[in-house]
């Protein structure tokens, strides 16, 4: 019951966190407004070009996901952004894992990776994911960051799942295309000084120390960065890699922001008029 309270305190969606397990259905139930499930695909399992098995839930994943991870290689232009042997790896935005599969192997058993993904249509086979490669040093936390602990309003972009965000204009006037909303959800938003505070409670171990966020939230990273005050005060973040979505949010500011924390951009990568991937890493 003591490990619990806590979790009451700030409301049922956080009683998530302590089941590694949770199911489709209970997701859905205990998370979300049941809405109708009829525009869902139906799963198949791929392999990845490093040994993983995923389960594929839309073929957007296929043909922007999967190829803006092995081919744009997005987040691998500089190896010391690379995760290594014993590292502690945040993904912010993790869809359906495929980041943090390759991390998690990356990091082997003296890492972790902490992933945290609010869209329950991609939580499900994200945690899908993890069991059928029995990664066993990753949680999966189905919530999004941002700078308070609230709920906010995700909605679904029928045209690319993975595009899905809390900003419902990063979807109508997407640079990509115009989607559609097809959905939305009622998800718990909590903040990374949140987490890291209490990792104890949410993931059972202390956290000191973060080697590597990765941020991928469709237009909010600034709100992500704020949320991390308290984390980028104490130097606790060694680095960063964020795909900033330019429709919504600006470079520079990302930059100017980290930069009173002391962080330096190591580069810039623009990869389209859609988004840039800033690397930035802890100077001080």
């Amino acid at each position: 019951m003591g490990i619990l309270s806590p979790v009451r305190r700030f409301g049922d969606g956080f009683r998530l966190i302590m089941n590694r397990q949770a199911t489709y259905d209970v997701l859905l139930y205990q998370l979300l407004s049941i809405k109708p499930l009829s525009f869902l695909p139906r799963p198949r399992i791929v392999k990845l070009p490093d040994g993983f098995r995923i389960y594929i839930n839309d073929d957007a994943t296929l043909s922007i996901n999967v190829v803006d991870h092995y081919v744009r290689r997005e987040y691998m232009w500089h190896s010391d952004y690379i995760p290594r042997s014993g590292w502690v790896v945040i993904d912010a935005g993790a869809y359906v894992g495929i980041y943090t599969l390759w991390a998690s192997k990356l990091v082997g058993d003296g890492g972790f990776v902490m992933a945290f993904e609010p869209n329950p249509l991609a939580y499900a086979w994200l945690i899908r994911n993890i069991e059928v490669n029995n990664a066993r040093n990753v949680r999966a936390l189905p919530y999004a960051l941002g700078d308070e602990i609230t709920y906010a309003t995700l909605h679904v972009a029928g045209e690319n799942i993975e595009a899905s965000s809390l900003i419902p204009n990063h979807i109508t006037n997407n640079p990509s295309g115009n989607y559609t909303i097809i959905n939305t959800f009622k998800v718990p938003v909590i903040t990374l000084n949140f987490v890291i505070d209490r990792s104890g409670l949410f993931i059972g171990r202390d956290i000191d120390r973060i080697n590597l966020v990765k941020i991928d939230v469709e237009g909010y990273e600034m709100k992500v960065l704020r949320g991390s005050e308290k984390l980028l005060g104490r130097g606790l973040i060694e680095r960063f890699v964020i795909e900033v979505h330019k429709d919504q949010v600006r470079t520079i500011d990302v930059i100017n922001y980290l930069s009173d924390y002391g962080y330096r951009p190591v580069g810039v990568k623009h990869f389209d008029y859609v988004k840039d991937v800033a690397y930035i890493r802890l100077t001080r």
